[in-house]
């Protein structure tokens, strides 16, 4: 005896398919804030050395609950000086706090450090507060190769 033709099958298969997305469609709505980061770049000690300066900005706190974590990575950019201007469209939804990490490329390798060359120095700048549509930060570069996850959470 058959229960389910080809065609009953078919609609079966799609009204699953609906009930599954419409139970996934929690998420929140996208909502983004244009922001424009005003910041300068300091050494810890001397001033800062020749090389391009690579950033990569961050939420401080990315989701909610059991799948919070910190450092979710909004986007990347470069500059030429240690005093910048970038804007940028922060992931509301996603998120609270804002980071940025700062590096500079002193051996002009295009490479964050590496196992025989590791003169790069970083650092991070954070603020618990989500940013609003303009931001200034100082970011002091303190060690060298350490990456923005070295530096938050700060060790207890």
């Amino acid at each position: 005896m058959k229960i389910f033709t080809h065609k009953s099958y078919a609609v079966l298969t799609s009204i699953t398919a609906l009930i599954v997305l419409s139970a996934c469609s929690g998420a929140p709505e996208e909502k983004y804030q244009t922001v424009t980061l005003n910041g300068n770049v300091e050494l810890q000690a001397g001033p800062v050395p020749a090389g391009t300066i690579h950033f990569r900005l961050y939420t401080l706190w990315f989701l909610e609950g059991d799948l919070r974590h910190p450092l979710e990575e909004i986007e990347d950019f470069q500059s030429d000086s240690a005093n910048f201007t970038h804007t940028f469209e922060y992931p509301l939804h996603k998120g609270t706090g804002f980071a940025i990490h700062a590096w500079i490329d002193t051996d002009d390798d295009g490479v964050f450090c590496t196992p025989s060359v590791r003169t790069d120095p970083g650092g991070l700048a954070w603020t618990e507060e989500t940013p609003s549509s303009e931001i200034d930060m100082t970011i002091t570069l303190t060690d060298n190769c350490r990456n923005a996850s070295w530096f938050y959470p700060p060790a207890p």
